[in-house]
């Protein structure tokens, strides 16, 4: 394209309306010309507004999965066909939780990619279940998941409002089903029981002559221990040194066989002191003895 002018240089440029045959072109600079050139000479693609038109298409579609948060669907779908799919689940470590438990919390969707598999969230799931106390998930390229999972022990058998619970150590719930195998765990009773049951269970391992004869503690207050015998004898226990006054109980019970007799309750709770309440037998057994006793003496006197 060459630079031209009017073809009269003699013309003012106001002079242009009034002599229309004078053409006027656009002048470009000089670095510009061979650009411009080549530029129009270059052809389009064979289908070039098609294939344009198919990416646009194309861009549009992936906006709306990226903005309709459709992302990580997509990419599930991609990897799952991609061989990346979840095909086996390995469960260990679980003997009394079932494994479709665990199953159902891994929520494993109906796209099951081990990409896009969500290791965290399934973890809380699967440690939320009752016997569940830790779970390890891992990922195992290219279709294997595998879970591993510890349970809790128990460790004691909690009363409280009317409901039975199994707890582990720490006091904390496992389920609301006890069955007989656990009847042999520490019984503690009352509020805050649950969670003081170990502390229950050493007062009990103190006194080891006495240990197999102990039913239940319950906890009065939250702040001191009763403890139910077998026969129905019950022991109060201080606030302070509880370990030595259940001793001193178990003490006496061997010298004079204390807790075998007809008592209701032994109130340990003064340290220079010991008050025994009797059974309704043990009081009539007691004022017969002391009837007994009083008519001896009568007869005595009497003599």
């Amino acid at each position: 394209m060459q630079s031209v002018g009017v073809d009269r240089p003699d013309l003012e440029a106001e002079d242009a309306p009034a002599n229309p045959g004078w053409a006027y072109r656009i002048v470009l600079p000089r670095f510009l010309r061979r650009p411009v050139r080549a530029l129009l000479k270059l052809q389009p693609p064979r289908y070039f507004g098609l294939k344009g038109l198919a990416a646009l298409f194309g861009l549009t579609a992936v906006a709306g999965v990226v903005i309709g948060g459709h992302s990580t669907a997509v990419v599930a779908a991609l990897t799952s066909w991609g061989g990346l799919a979840i095909e086996n689940v390995q469960i260990t470590g679980q003997s009394e939780t079932a494994e479709t438990d665990v199953l159902n919390a891994l929520a494993i969707d109906t796209l099951p990619s081990l990409v896009t598999f969500d290791v965290d969230a399934a973890r809380a799931r699967v440690e939320a279940l009752p016997w569940v106390q830790q779970a390890t998930i891992k990922k195992l390229y290219p279709d294997t998941l595998q879970v591993a999972v510890v349970e809790r022990t128990p460790y004691a058998i909690w009363k409280h409002d009317d409901v039975i619970s199994l707890v582990d150590k720490d006091g904390k719930v496992i389920v609301d089903d006890v069955g007989d195998r656990y009847s042999a765990l520490p019984f503690v009773v009352g509020p805050g029981a649950g969670k003081r049951a170990a502390e229950f269970a050493a007062l009990v391992a103190g006194a080891p002559t006495l240990a197999p004869r102990i039913r239940a503690g319950v906890l009065v207050s939250e702040r001191r221990w009763n403890i139910a015998l077998d026969n129905g004898v019950e022991l109060l226990l201080p606030e302070e040194d509880p370990a030595g006054a259940l001793v001193a109980a178990s003490a006496l019970d061997g010298e004079n066989g204390l807790l075998s007799r007809d008592i209701a309750a032994v109130d340990l709770r003064q340290p220079d002191r010991l008050v025994v309440r009797l059974t309704d037998a043990g009081l009539s057994a007691r004022d017969a003895t002391i009837k007994a006793r009083d008519k001896l003496m009568k007869k005595g006197k009497a003599t």
